[in-house]
């Protein structure tokens, strides 16, 4: 009977441990991301030089007027418009263990999980409006790449990364 309890109980820390400790293992031409549950993910080849991209030109562009935790939030919210066309229509938990697992290629995990979860205090009025127009700009880089590699070609990596236009809010050039 103890000896039961306890394989239960430890099934239980495994599972979470697994869920917790996002850990990414190359596999080939393949990426495995263990999270709650394993994720074959071969698009990571193609969005990690625009995630490489987006995370320097938000480092450059808004680390030295903004919050730790706006720039975390603005890095997931741009994650967010990447992955949507590629799997915004499917099931809810992969799309955000995609994001989970991208965003957590530059932000350790307590870190990624509050960008993800909250919406921090804004320091200044137009960083909702950079959201917005990050989030769409990363949706529409999410589209035209979803069109041009169909999610099967790994030349992807190789194509040319186009940096993040500035936004053009009236709030921001005053600031």
């Amino acid at each position: 009977m103890w000896l039961r309890k306890n394989r239960s109980f430890l099934k239980k820390v495994r599972n979470f441990l697994k869920y917790r400790c996002c850990e990414i293992r190359p596999c080939s031409r393949m990426v495995t991301i263990r999270c709650s549950m394993d994720i074959q993910f071969p698009e990571f080849e193609i969005f990690a030089p625009k995630i490489e991209v987006a995370w320097s030109a938000l480092q450059d562009r808004y680390a030295s007027r903004l919050s730790g935790a706006e720039v975390d939030y603005l890095f997931a919210s741009l994650v967010f418009g990447l992955t949507s066309p590629a799997y915004g229509e499917g099931e809810p938990l992969f799309h955000f263990d995609v994001c989970r697992a991208l965003v957590t290629t530059k932000l350790p995990s307590d870190r990624a999980d509050a960008a993800l979860y909250r919406v921090p205090e804004l320091t200044q009025p137009w960083v909702d409006t950079v959201r917005e127009q990050l989030e769409s700009q990363a949706a529409k880089m999410g589209r035209a790449l979803r069109q041009v590699h169909n999610f099967n070609d790994d030349a992807a990596a190789d194509a040319g990364s186009r940096v993040l236009g500035r936004p053009d809010s009236s709030e921001e050039k005053a600031a």
